[in-house]
């Protein structure tokens, strides 16, 4: 079977047309998106999580115990409604973390990540610190800058008006 690569540039031969240079930086990142994904969930399955799951308990954890609303949290995980309840359905049944009316209006909820949440996040947290830094080891500081820069003016061009 021809490579990842190999099959994208039979698309361009046979697509004149089309901007090879933006196409193929599109068609990589998504590539490496779809690899990042699955390494984090082979990463964190050990732990009875998924990649979301991690960066719900990740995001709690850097809180230090204040509540955060799941619409602010399904903005960071990038995730619809739909997908955060679900999502908090699972966590607040394995007691991972905690639902609670939120103090000024009760309609609204807050989480908190529970002892439990704190704990698996802490025996987690050491193999994902250690898989990114071995997934970027390849990449000099400055360059691994110059693609954050990068991945962020993507982000901002990409992004629906008034989103960052």
């Amino acid at each position: 079977m021809p490579s990842y690569e190999d099959r994208l540039e039979r698309y361009f031969r046979g697509s004149p047309s089309v901007p090879r240079q933006p196409a193929l930086a599109t068609r990589l990142l998504f590539h490496a998106v779809y690899n990042l994904e699955r390494r984090i969930e082979e990463v964190v399955a050990p732990f009875g999580l998924s990649m979301r799951e991690y960066l719900a308990l990740a995001i709690l954890n850097t809180r230090g115990g204040e509540a955060i609303q799941p619409s602010e949290l399904s903005a960071s995980l990038d995730a619809t409604r739909t997908q955060i309840t679900r999502l908090l359905d699972g966590l607040e049944q394995r007691s991972l973390i905690k639902r609670k009316p939120k103090v000024e209006d009760r309609r609204g909820l807050e989480l908190e990540l529970t002892a439990a949440g704190r704990k698996l996040f802490a025996q987690a947290s050491p193999a994902m610190h250690e898989a990114y830094r071995s997934w970027w080891s390849g990449f000099e500081p400055a360059a691994l800058d110059g693609m954050i820069q990068g991945l962020r003016a993507l982000n901002k061009a990409t992004a629906d008006e008034g989103e960052e």
